[in-house]
């Protein structure tokens, strides 16, 4: 009565322990791309967060030389009338 089950249970646990495998290999090679790719944005994030702080910086500076400069331009401009 289980001979009939048992010969179908040994002709395809191969092919479904095969497909499990194969499964397993094909979900951790898409894990490792996707951190892969999450990594590299994470790494592009950092540059341009990086950039943005450069670019404030300079932009305080020139905003403290504009300024400055207002400060001197109505000093002379007072002076010269």
């Amino acid at each position: 009565m289980f001979s009939p089950l048992l010969n179908i249970l040994s002709q395809y646990a191969g092919a479904v322990l095969v497909g499990v495998i194969v499964g397993l290999i094909f979900k951790a090679y898409f894990a490792s791309k996707v951190h892969n790719k999450i990594k590299n944005y994470q790494g592009e994030i950092v540059k341009s967060h990086a950039k943005i702080l450069e670019l404030e910086a300079l932009n305080y500076r020139l905003e403290s030389q504009l300024k400055n400069a207002e400060k001197s331009f109505s000093n002379e401009r007072a002076i010269a009338s």
